[in-house]
């Protein structure tokens, strides 16, 4: 009796497999960076082959399900309660309990600012963590938000007077910024801040990079011939910083960097914008393709209602 021929598909899987083991064995006998290489593209083929699962997969996979109880989605949800804040005056934010995140925004004249100028996106955001990790109320958790801007708002002053005083260009003066803040529950601040980071990239936070310092409170005498952060290179005048020996950047790359930044991440202009990025998160897939056939469907809801056990 003749051998029932190979289906194609059939092939390319033992084809497949049969690869796969010879990796197995060649993967004792490379080197470590080799080997490393070998695992990354492993784990982008694995992503190819999911891809390849889910097109012979007649019923679709929705995406990722939605869960209230998921510290991302909190995080999320509490970046967007805090866009939905009003921006109020750096210089007239109430002195208040509570621990939380923040967002720093600029509407001076600053040259090297202007492509955020009337947009939603900040130049700074972060969190303020409670005073004890079990607060349950803003009393408990102090007035932790309040103490982070406030000292915000005096790293600003004193740069821009030590600008104005040594005529300086381009001072940076308080009442150039404003702010939104959110006050939330003990520990949701952790999550909603890296939300917030990738979601606007802001070029005064560490995290990107560029124009990062204005969290830094001094070094010791010992470390001070560290060099001077880019945003006490871009923005002198704290004591502790002029003390040091060095720049770490010079302030034309700063300012170049910024420049290249803003190209590749245009700044938000519609809080809309920002709320269908943030909700984007929470998409799932539901519609056909054009491709597909709502007749084809109809058969798989056929077989399936076949396959169902009864009641």
């Amino acid at each position: 009796m003749a051998k029932k021929p190979k289906r194609p598909e059939q092939t390319v899987l033992e084809e497949l497999r049969e690869r796969l083991n010879q990796l197995r064995q060649l993967l004792p006998t490379l080197s470590r960076p080799a080997a490393k290489k070998a695992m990354a593209e492993l784990l982008a083929i694995m992503s190819e082959i999911e891809e390849a699962r889910a097109d012979f997969d007649p019923i679709k996979d929705p995406g990722a399900s939605f869960d209230p109880a998921d510290p991302d989605t909190a995080g999320r949800l509490v970046a967007l309660a805090l866009i939905a804040q009003e921006r109020v005056p750096l210089d007239r934010i109430a002195r208040t309990y509570g621990s939380g995140v923040y967002a720093i925004y600029y509407h001076g004249d600053h040259p090297a600012y202007a492509a955020v100028l009337g947009s939603e996106t900040p130049l700074y955001v972060g969190k303020a963590d409670p005073v004890s990790a079990n607060a349950r109320t803003p009393r408990e958790q102090g007035p932790r938000l309040f103490s982070r801007l406030a000292d915000h708002r005096r790293m600003i002053k004193t740069v821009g007077q030590y600008a104005v005083a040594n005529n300086l260009p381009n001072p940076l003066r308080v009442e150039d910024f404003t702010a939104r803040r959110l006050v939330c529950a003990t520990n949701a601040q952790l999550v909603a801040e890296r939300h917030l980071i990738g979601t606007f990239k802001p070029i005064w936070n560490n995290e990107i990079g560029i124009c990062w310092g204005i969290s830094k409170h001094g070094d010791a005498a010992t470390t001070r011939a560290h060099p001077r952060s880019p945003w006490d290179v871009m923005h002198p005048g704290r004591p502790w910083a002029l003390a040091s020996t060095a720049d770490a950047v010079p302030v034309a790359a700063i300012e170049q960097s910024m420049a290249a930044h803003f190209e590749q991440t245009p700044p938000y202009r519609e809080t809309i914008d920002i709320v269908r990025a943030f909700l984007g998160a929470f998409v799932q897939h539901a519609a056909m393709t054009p491709e597909e056939s709502a007749q084809a469907d109809d058969a798989l809801d056929e077989s399936l209602a076949d396959e169902a056990p009864s009641e």
